[in-house]
Order: C-alpha cells, then structure tokens, then sequence
C-alpha cells in the first residue's frame, strides 16, 4: 500500500527571545503537500522508497492510450504535484507559497510505513542512527499478537525488531531479538566510524527482574558478532537499557538505569572497547536521601574531545525529579559539570529527551514537561558549564499549543527537534509530526509538519514520534509508530536539511 505525506511548512526566522519567553511565534507563510512513496510490508520484505527531490530536465510527454490526452511533461513548474514534489502552483513567482523548485524547507525525503508480523500486533520505533554513509539502523518494540476468528487473542512476548535500511529508504536487513517465554524490550542504537551498529535491550530475567544487555550485530546481516552483559548489584532488579553513543576513538558509551538497592535505582554510564569489554563504569546518585531514590538515565552524547554527557533524572521527591545535565571527562570520574533547570514554579518533574556537543564542544540538553500541557525547553551551555541561551517551544510555536518533544539532536546547521502534537478538523483529532531546525544562535530556520496518509479509517492515521537523529550532512532521522484505527506499524522517516 502506498502512504503519502502531506504537511504544514512554516519558514523563517526571528530574534531570540530570554529564556523561557522564547521569541515571538513564526506566523505560517505556506501549507505543503508533502509526497513520500512508501510500502507496508510484512517483517523481512524489503521496502523502497523514492528520494528524488525534484523532478528536471524533463522527457517527452506519456499518452495515456486515450486519443486527445497527454500527459504534461514531468517537470517542477507544469501544475501538477508529482513524486519527489511538495507542491507545483505551475509559476516561478519567488513570493508564492510554492517554492521554485517544488520543494519545501526540511520536508520529507523519504518515509517507511512497515507493519508488524501480524495486523494486530503492537509496533513502534524507539531509537534510530545514520551509518554516517546515508544508510540507517532503527530499533522497534514488538509484540506479535494473533486473533482467531471468534476474536480470542493469543499475545506473544515482546521483542526488539532491528531494521537496516540503505540511503533511498529501502530495508536492506531485518533481524529479531528474542527470548522464549521472556521479554526482551528495545534501549537504544547506535553506529561507529566504520558503519558498525550496536543495540541495548533490556532482557527479562527468568527469575525475576530485568538486565542490560549491549550487542554488537553485523552491517551486512544483523547477526550477533558480541554481547556485554552488565551484571547489577542487584540481582533481581528491574534494570533499564537507555541510550547509547560511540566515542571518536570507537569505544561505546551505555547509559542505563540500574537497581543498587531495594527502592534504590541510579543512573549508570559505562564505556566499552570495541570488543565489549568494560573501561570504566561511573554513575549517578541524585540528591535524595531517602530510601526510595528511583533516578533515571537518560541519553548520551559524546564530544570531539571524548567527553561523555549524560542528561539523567534526579529524584529529589515525590513532586520532583528534574532533569539533570552531568559531563565527565573521557576517563569517567565524578562530574566536571552539572547542571539542573532553575525552578520556574511549575512541575519540576522534568524528562530528559536530547542531549548533544557541537563541533565548539558546547553541550545541549533538551527536556520536557507533561502535566495537563506539554511544555518543554533547550539550553545551550559553553565548556565551561555557562549559559548561552535557553528556548522553550513558545520559541517557534506560541504559548499554549500542546506540541510535545521526543528527540533531540546537532546537526551542521545547529539544532534540531522532532515531535508530535494533536491537531483537529473541528471536529474529530488525530495527531502529526514535526520537525524543526535552528541556527546555532536558535535562529529558527524551518518547521515542517507531516501528516499520515492511508489505513482503513475516516481520520489520517497518527504519527507518533519516538526519537531522532541528525546525520553528517544534516539530514534528519525520525522513527516513531503509525497508528490507525485498524492497524499499528513502525515509522521511519528522512527529512531535508535546511538549505538543501
């Protein structure tokens, strides 16, 4: 089945604003149509998709077979939107809302609509990364569920689902991570220098509890080439598989959740060489100093020097636990720097969403909100741990719109966010994504927004976004779950970067 996009494009850019006031909203300037050609196959066939960007040069006119009708020549500026087009207003009128050559700022590339191995099965993407040569690794939460005909429900085990896919957006490989009667739940992906992709899952434990695990798998295949276990001090405890990153001298960095003690979780970070084995292991404590102390990990970013950053959540109490920003050196230790939002008087049960170095070796922390509307923020800090500035999403959206964030990167143009938020007919609601990318002042630059097209509802299918990464050349990576009233699948998606 084919899918197709369609999206809101907003351009611009605007001053920025004092910390949590932001900037004044871009204003919409244009509405997209936005074309990805996608299939929904079942778990190992390959998709592909088309990555043209614009169609040029042009070939002489298809007939139809009926006498008296042509078809116009396939070329940006005849009025017709065709694949690899975003719109086509059939003019050169710099001004209008249809730019010269058909596409929109930050746009779809390519997107993979990919079904579970049943219609009713649970799917979703949690972590996606660019093998730095155009290619791409996504990891999935699966859980294969099958109805018979007097509707009974037979529920498999959950699993990690890990999809290779080429430069088009063509699968090239799928393989499963399983375990019987157990579950084995997704963490994180991650690729080195040499295009290498490693996993975490979180591997239910006969007994009782949970472990992390950390796999190296082969580019070509999938197929398992090492695994690291991380044994925790507790042996039955509900370990949590987070993030994980590669360093520039191809160690890789973990970070994960583990039980210490009994009501007692802190946030580790390991390094490993590139054989799996341990270089050091560091975690974190928050500030609690009770019993109950359940602090989370969050992701992990590497900088060109080798240090190492995670974005935790620190449990204070019961109505907080923020986010929290700590930077180590390349041999792990203690902190070199931490540092936590200011109290704004509102929730201070903050989530950590993105963290990231640029090539300056400035850090950034993305975070976020959830109470009865979604708030979140970015703030960019110098090697020294100074401020330089700090955004919320009234920076591009307004106050009181409920765009959520679900990842976070650096590109070469600077910052990137993906997310989704509801949106309606005045009517009935559904949900889009979004994307968009600053200058590294936070200059917006661009803020696009695709719709999900097909399934067997009346309402476009929701596109739920999980995470995000940002490739070498700006191009920007979303992975999350397309969802109808019929069927889940996996989403992946490519957009444009700004400028190209």
């Amino acid at each position: 089945m084919r899918r197709i996009l369609r999206g809101l494009v907003i351009v611009g850019t605007m001053p920025l604003g004092c910390g949590d006031d932001g900037a004044a909203p871009i204003e919409p300037t244009s509405s997209a149509s936005s074309e990805s050609s996608t299939t929904v196959p079942g778990p190992t066939t390959t998709a592909v998709a088309d990555t043209s960007t614009s169609s040029s040069g042009g070939s002489s006119s298809e007939s139809t077979g009926e006498p008296g009708f042509d078809l116009p020549t396939v070329a940006c500026g005849n009025g017709f939107v065709e694949v690899g087009e975003d719109c086509d207003d059939g003019n050169d009128d710099e001004l209008d809302e249809c730019p010269n050559d058909c596409i929109f700022p930050c746009s779809v590339e390519w997107d993979l609509v990919r079904s579970g191995p049943t219609q009713d099965s649970d799917v979703y993407g949690v972590s996606i990364a660019s093998d730095g040569s155009g290619g791409s690794y996504a990891i999935a939460y699966q859980r294969e569920i099958n109805v018979d005909p007097k509707g009974e429900q037979t529920i498999g085990e959950v699993s990690t689902l890990v999809v290779a896919l080429d430069d088009t957006g063509a699968e090239r490989w799928s393989t499963t991570i399983s375990a019987e009667a157990l579950a084995v739940r997704p963490g994180a992906v991650t690729v080195d220098g040499d295009g290498v992709p490693y996993v975490s899952v979180t591997r239910e434990v006969a007994d009782a509890g949970a472990d992390v695990q950390v796999l190296r798998l082969s580019p070509k295949d999938g197929e398992v080439i090492w695994t690291h276990d991380i044994v925790a001090p507790v042996v039955d405890g509900d370990d949590e598989a987070e993030a994980l990153a590669v360093a520039p001298d191809g160690t890789i960095i973990v970070g994960a959740t583990i039980a210490v003690a009994e009501d007692d979780d802190d946030a580790w970070v390991r390094k490993l060489d590139a054989d799996g084995i341990e270089v050091w292991t560091t975690s974190f404590d928050g500030p609690s100093e009770v019993q109950y102390s359940t602090d989370n990990a969050g992701p992990v970013a590497v900088a060109g020097d080798g240090r190492v950053a995670l974005l935790a959540q620190a449990y204070v109490d019961f109505s907080s636990a923020p986010a929290t920003l700590l930077v180590y050196e390349p041999g792990g230790g203690a902190p070199v720097l931490t540092w936590t939002p200011a109290d704004d008087g509102g929730s201070q049960e903050l989530t950590p969403i993105g963290v990231a170095f640029d090539a300056d070796g400035n850090v950034y922390a993305a975070y976020q909100r959830i109470t009865s509307l979604v708030r979140f923020w970015v703030v960019k800090l110098d090697a020294d741990g100074e401020e330089v500035w700090l955004f919320g999403d009234d920076h591009f959206l307004g106050r009181g719109l409920d765009w959520s964030l679900s990842g976070f990167g650096v590109g070469a143009n600077g910052p990137v966010l993906i997310g989704s938020y509801p949106t309606t007919d005045g009517s009935d609601g559904w949900v889009e994504a979004w994307v968009a990318q600053t200058d590294p002042d936070a200059q917006p630059l661009c803020l696009f927004s695709a719709r999900g097209d097909g399934g067997g509802g009346v309402l476009p299918p929701g596109l739920f976004t999980q995470a995000a990464a940002v490739a070498d050349t700006g191009k920007v990576l979303a992975v999350g779950q397309w969802i109808d009233d019929e069927e889940q699948a996996l989403w992946i998606a490519r957009f444009r970067a700004w400028g190209e």
